[in-house]
């Protein structure tokens, strides 16, 4: 059996900007569904649809960052089968425990449990579920690429795929680049994937010394812009100030001695923050449906709470995934690939299904 590869050590930058990351789209969705659902948008003033493109952006950009350091020192099937297992269980757990609460009653959609891209067919109840279903693509396509031998190729490929959704951003109309439900027809097209895709040329471009400081002023100029070329465009800088900002966070030099109180909450936040993205949006809709408050009480409030549940589910998410990957790690490879295999097969199945059903 080949040597399993020991896991990538963790970067306290990248955790602290995945913790920035989740905070940006937590502010934003507080702040939208603050005058969605009271009719109050004065926060949403401050916290708009800058800040939902950009934290979106930027986990893309470091999922890409990473996916690009593992995917050439593992194995495809296990490359596969450790993302399913990081993806499915938080998730899972927070898709059927956290609905009920808005609606009184559970209610299970295996299309929307599947994050296989079927359209519009699902009925997706935590409302983020369409970045779940890029990231799977993600890792589908890169598996792919593993499996034919093109690991080697990864920053060509990047590179492509790059030029197809430029090309795509021009020709795609604007409604078809904001679907938050494609099929996998559409899905490789979208601007989002940019930031993905930008993300995979990061670990060169910091060997190669490209993320100097002065960067970062470019990356806060391009992020004041963001809206002010309409949606497709805005996906598009969006990915390139994530890109930025996650090259500049590798690229820093690690600091020395012990961390702060501060610190280590945002390093914590970063390690909760796949949770806090699952379960914010359902915490939100409770506080501004169930409580009478003023509106900005019940935003701090919105923001609170999501905060606060995000810990339990982001403890149990870490252990279960500790958990899973230790018992494929142990696995023989030729289980791996039976298991990867017929994944892939269903997705593949699942997806096709749903392309000519409208």
């Amino acid at each position: 059996m080949p040597p399993t590869p020991a896991p990538l050590p963790r970067n306290r930058n990248v955790q602290w900007l995945r913790a920035a990351a989740a905070l940006m789209v937590l502010l934003y969705h507080a702040s939208h569904y603050l005058a969605a659902e009271r009719g109050d948008g004065s926060m949403a003033a401050i916290f708009g649809g800058e800040f939902g493109l950009l934290g979106v952006a930027i986990f893309f950009a470091i999922s890409g960052a990473l996916m690009a350091e593992i995917l050439p020192r593992t194995a495809p099937p296990l490359f596969l089968l450790h993302r399913i297992a990081r993806l499915y269980p938080a998730f899972l757990v927070a898709s059927l425990l956290l609905p009920p609460f808005l609606t009184g009653r559970l209610s299970i959609d295996l299309r929307a449990l599947s994050l296989v891209p079927v359209g519009d067919n699902g009925s997706y109840r935590l409302r983020v579920e369409w970045t779940l279903i890029f990231e799977l693509f993600y890792y589908m396509a890169l598996t792919g690429l593993a499996a034919l031998g093109g690991a080697r190729l990864l920053r060509l490929f990047a590179l492509g795929w790059l030029a197809v959704i430029l090309a795509a951003a021009a020709w795609l109309p604007e409604l078809r680049q904001a679907t938050l439900v494609p099929t996998i027809v559409d899905l490789p097209f979208l601007a989002a994937n940019a930031a993905f895709a930008g993300g995979l040329l990061v670990p060169e471009l910091v060997r190669r010394g490209v993320f100097q400081p002065a960067l970062g002023a470019v990356a806060a100029g391009l992020a004041m812009l963001l809206l002010g070329f309409g949606f497709t465009a805005g996906r598009l800088l969006a990915s390139l100030v994530g890109v930025i900002l996650v090259g500049l966070a590798l690229s820093a030099a690690p600091r020395a001695g012990p961390d702060g109180w501060i610190a280590r909450g945002a390093t914590r936040l970063g390690d909760w923050s796949y949770a806090l993205y699952l379960c914010h949006v359902p915490v939100v809709l409770v506080v501004m449906r169930s409580f009478e408050a003023p509106p900005l009480a019940l935003w701090f409030a919105a923001v609170a709470l999501s905060l606060l549940v995000s810990v339990p589910l982001g403890l149990l998410d870490l252990a279960i995934y500790r958990r899973l990957r230790a018992r494929l790690d142990a696995a023989r490879p030729q289980a791996l690939a039976r298991g990867a295999g017929i994944y892939a097969a269903v997705y593949v199945a699942v997806a096709a299904v749903f392309l000519f059903k409208t």
